[in-house]
């Protein structure tokens, strides 16, 4: 059984299901439910692949890994040496607010998400032992015979055993805004792209009409889907607000840097004590860094959140709202996907008018007013 880590190799739509069965070491029966226990413990559960979640602590200590934050942490420790205990205070009250700030936003959402996963979970039919039963989705594994029906999720990879006119929405995973119509016969073409395996089943889709059977052939990360996320997730981008935040961390960096040396060898030159020019040049050096700048950006970045929140947008980090302020172009196929693919009329010019049309969708209530042009 070596077809969940050769799920890509395998040319699923051009094999009979004689071959696959074989392959799979399963029936149109289905498997016993200790067989399917042991794939499940094999495999892992049939789910894309997510990051671990922080925990609240981690989230806490993340809003400190900035640049500007180093700075500021130096600044707070050579202060508190110097025995100067009220400035190295203000300074560390101002980092474990900002902190403070930045985990309760960020742990609102993360609990937030947590529950909307927990709230969308699908529940899938197979056969186990010839006898069909409802399971959760991410319990289906490789060898499960899939029941099908109107409106089913699509819970795995598989290939048709058994189609009675099912069309399945595949817009999520190519675009394609049309309902396809699947076929249980075998496709003897050379490397189909998915779009063009009529036969096979994806993850992540939905059955639109119709009903029949397939066979699962791979799940989780294994999937057409779960491959498109682990791509994804290997994508490491920097957001616009930390790249900036680095660049004025180090600006403002070398300008002290710049400052301390020429003002403790120009008092020294004066006959100054070395003691009392190091002083004097780390207090020059807390004035000029600017302790408050981390905690204004915050709050102006949690009242970003809070506003979007209102508007039922959900921001998993405060960066993000900044991120998405200076977004200039978003290329996007919306067609049937981010819309509800309802194509309707709004406006009709006849005879030098133009009559408007209310309403949403094809809900058949609507209001026409007319205006000359």
């Amino acid at each position: 059984m070596k077809n969940q880590e050769q799920s890509q190799e395998n040319r699923w739509y051009a094999k009979d299901l004689q071959t696959i069965f074989g392959v799979l070491n399963t029936s149109s029966l289905g498997l016993s439910q200790a067989e399917a226990q042991k794939r499940l413990d094999k495999y892992g559960p049939n789910s894309l692949p997510e990051p671990k979640t922080d925990s609240i602590f981690k989230i806490f200590l993340k809003q400190f890994q900035s640049p500007l934050i180093y700075v500021l942490l130096a600044a707070a420790l050579i202060v508190f040496f110097l025995k100067e205990y009220t400035d190295a205070g203000i300074i560390f009250f101002v980092l474990l607010f900002n902190a403070g700030i930045g985990a309760y936003q960020e742990g609102r959402s993360r609990n937030t998400l947590l529950a909307l996963r927990r709230f969308v979970e699908t529940k899938a039919r197979v056969l186990r032992a010839g006898r069909e039963i409802l399971i959760p989705d991410y319990q289906v594994v490789p060898g499960d015979i899939l029941v099908l029906e109107q409106g089913d999720k699509i819970a795995a990879d598989a290939r048709i055993i058994e189609s009675l006119g099912i069309k399945v929405d595949e817009a999520a995973l190519t675009g394609e805004s049309e309902p396809v119509e699947k076929i249980d016969t075998v496709l003897k073409e050379e490397n189909l792209i998915p779009a063009d395996q009529k036969n096979m089943l994806f993850k992540g889709t939905y059955a639109v009409s119709g009903s029949g059977r397939a066979v699962a052939v791979a799940t989780g990360s294994e999937t057409v889907i779960g491959r498109i996320a682990k791509q994804i997730a290997a994508i490491d981008t920097e957001i616009p607000l930390k790249k900036n935040i680095r660049q004025l961390s180090k600006i403002i960096t070398i300008v002290v840097l710049l400052m301390v040396v020429m003002l403790f060898f120009y008092g020294l030159s004066l006959g100054k004590t070395t003691i009392e020019m190091f002083k004097l040049a780390v207090s020059l050096a807390v004035a000029v860094i600017p302790e408050g700048l981390p905690i204004v950006m915050t709050l102006v970045l949690a009242t970003g959140v809070l506003r979007m929140s209102r508007r039922n947008a959900l921001v998993k980090r405060l960066g993000a709202v900044e991120s998405l302020g200076q977004t200039k172009v978003i290329a996007v196929d919306k067609t049937g996907t981010i819309t509800k693919n309802e194509m309707t009329v709004e406006k009709v010019y006849i005879n030098g008018k133009i009559f408007e049309i209310s309403g949403a969708g094809y809900e058949p209530k609507a209001i026409l007013s007319s205006r000359v042009k």
